[in-house]
């Protein structure tokens, strides 16, 4: 999928603009919680590490800008992620590298290091931002995460799938809206047939929008989708 200056990763929940790539909602240290809910995981950073460093290589970007939740204690720093993170970050071949803060990374500078940390950056027509509150730009599209869409199917013998999709839409004051997947599988989802998006400027887009599997597949515009009863 091509838009303006930039693409959607073939299969992948990331986004190429330029020379950067960008992904969302990585949630290093879920697997501390997925843990405590009796299920044990290895750590995903090695895993994420490769993945990033295959994309680089795949797009020839120089530049990574995170869209937010790098971690995933809201408040504070686990002392695994306090770990984990600087060790994912001194595993991805990116030098140049921007972090934008989402509600997940609260104290995220003091584990990072010289990277920065902003509310937004701008990239090309791009503004890039994380979502969960408003921010002032005159660029045309907004590219924000922190929603982890997902669309809920369900097929003719009534099995139900739930995949990762990205979202593409006019907001209400008729800037382009982007919603990315998340980059970490083990996150939550929204549900986009319930039109259940989160944060002030998600919650302004038309239900016009499209929704997109990760292979590029077109699967519709929200408002005709079949919907399913959040419980």
């Amino acid at each position: 999928m091509k838009f303006p200056a930039a693409n959607f990763v073939t299969d992948h929940p990331a986004m190429k603009i330029g020379n950067t790539l960008v992904i969302s909602d990585l949630h290093i240290g879920i697997t501390r919680d997925i843990w405590e809910a009796g299920i044990s995981l290895p750590s995903q950073v090695t895993k994420m590490a490769g993945c990033v460093n295959s994309l680089k290589k795949k797009t020839r970007t120089s530049r990574l800008v995170i869209l937010g939740d790098v971690k995933h204690m809201i408040t504070h720093a686990t002392r695994r992620e306090a770990k984990e993170i600087p060790n994912f970050l001194s595993l991805i071949n990116f030098r140049d590298v921007v972090v934008i803060k989402g509600n997940h990374d609260g104290a995220i500078e003091s584990i990072i290091g010289k990277i920065p940390v902003k509310k937004s950056v701008s990239v090309n027509d791009y503004c890039l931002t994380h979502g969960h509150m408003n921010i002032k730009t005159k660029k045309k599209h907004i590219v924000i995460g922190h929603n982890q869409p997902h669309v809920k199917l369900k097929d003719d013998m009534g099995a139900i799938y739930v995949e990762p999709v990205w979202v593409k839409g006019r907001l209400k004051d008729g800037k382009e809206l982007i919603i990315m997947p998340a980059f970490n599988e083990l996150c939550g989802a929204s549900i986009v047939n319930d039109m259940h998006f989160i944060g002030p400027i998600a919650k302004n887009l038309l239900t016009s929008a499209h929704a997109y599997l990760l292979d590029g597949t077109d699967i519709g515009a929200l408002d005709d989708m079949p919907k399913f009863q959040r419980k």
